[in-house]
Parts: C-alpha cells; sequence; structure tokens
C-alpha cells in the first residue's frame, strides 16, 4: 500500500495518532484512580493489550510505531491493574484472573489470524475493530456508571486520535469498504459519546448541592 499524502501531513496525521491517544489512555487512568473506578471496559483492555503486544513484540513494522506501542502497552497494563484493584464482582479473584487470562488469549489469536488472513502486517483491520467495539462499550459503560472513570477531555482525545488514523489508513486503502464503514461508524459513535458525556457533565455541575 503506497500513502497518497504528503509528507508533513502524514508525519503531524502520526504524531496526532500517537499523542492524541497517549493523552487519552493516562486520562484514563488518572480519572480511574481519581474515581476508584476502572475507566474502560475489560474487553477493550484486553483487545488493546493483546494488539500493542503483537506489534510491539511479535510483528513490529517500524521502530518509531514500536516505541509508541510500547508505550500504549504499558499504560494498558496500568489500566488492567486499576481494573483489577477496582472490580467489584460476586465471584472469588481467581475467578477473575482467570476470565481476564482467557479473554487475553482469545484476543490475541483474533489480532494474530486477523494479520495472517488478512495479510495486515500494521494490525489496521483489528485495530479499527478495537476502534468500534470501545466506541459502543464506553456509550455503554457512561449510560450504566454515569461519570464514573469517563471525561470529557477523554472523549476529545479518543475522537482526533481515531480520526487521524482513520485519514492516514483511508490515504493507504481507499478501497477498502470494510475499513470505510469502521470509520464512519466509529466517528458517528465518538461524536454521540461526547454528546452523551457533554450532557452529562453539564447535568452534574447544575445540580443542586
Amino acid at each position: 500500500m503506497e500513502l497518497q499524502l504528503p509528507l508533513v501531513a502524514t508525519f503531524l496525521l502520526l504524531l496526532g495518532v500517537a499523542l492524541f491517544w497517549t493523552v487519552a489512555y493516562v486520562l484514563v487512568i488518572y480519572k480511574g484512580f481519581k474515581d476508584q473506578f476502572c475507566g474502560m471496559p475489560l474487553a477493550c483492555i484486553c483487545a488493546n493489550i493483546t494488539w500493542e503486544f503483537l506489534l510491539t513484540f511479535i510483528m513490529p513494522f517500524h521502530p518509531l510505531q514500536q516505541i509508541v506501542t510500547l508505550i500504549w502497552f504499558l499504560l494498558d497494563c496500568v489500566i488492567l491493574l486499576q481494573y483489577f484493584i477496582y472490580v467489584k464482582a460476586p465471584y472469588p479473584k481467581r475467578t477473575i484472573y482467570a476470565s481476564v487470562a482467557g479473554l487475553l488469549v482469545i484476543s490475541f489469536l483474533l489480532h494474530y489470524g486477523s494479520a495472517i488472513e488478512f495479510h495486515d502486517k500494521m494490525g489496521i483491520y483489528s485495530a479499527f475493530f478495537i476502534n468500534l467495539l470501545m466506541s459502543i462499550l464506553f456509550i455503554k459503560l457512561l449510560l450504566a456508571k454515569e461519570l464514573q472513570g469517563q471525561s470529557l477531555s477523554i472523549a476529545y482525545f479518543k475522537m482526533i486520535g481515531t480520526l487521524c488514523a482513520s485519514i492516514i489508513c483511508f490515504a493507504l486503502d481507499p478501497q477498502s469498504v470494510l475499513l470505510m464503514i469502521m470509520y464512519v461508524l466509529i466517528f458517528i459513535l465518538d461524536i454521540l459519546y461526547i454528546l452523551l458525556v457533554y450532557r452529562r457533565t453539564v447535568s452534574t455541575v447544575l445540580k443542586p448541592a
């Protein structure tokens, strides 16, 4: 695949992906410790960590990419730790650990299989599937838990980082119908997520003491 963007635009978009998503992860961690609640659904954590592990340690395609995915991997490890610390479940911890281990194995195998099946050494297809999953489950989490672990800043940084990635990947492969569907769905869901977070933030601020 050949990139059809000017070099400067490509650099700025790649920088945007790395920067905005890193800040989003940091904000998730900050809000998680502040609220004593893991702000990322478990399925998203496991999908993220295994994708980052694959692209960092097994199938890296560029040294700078490897550094960025390593940073994301470490940040997601902290988020997973928050999940273990703050999860409230009616069953023993060993059951939780076993469930997480199972999800990690399944996620890794699916990422690896997707990379081989679609000849996708950059992990683009699985990355946008994860992003779509996150967009859906973040909304579900917000509706269930209000603003616990959530913030308007997280919503904005996630959307902008993903939009940068969508533009780059569209320039790489403008013929992919599947990817185009995911770009559009993720953007719509991210806008909806921002509106929902904003509405709840305003309601919280205006709520009588």
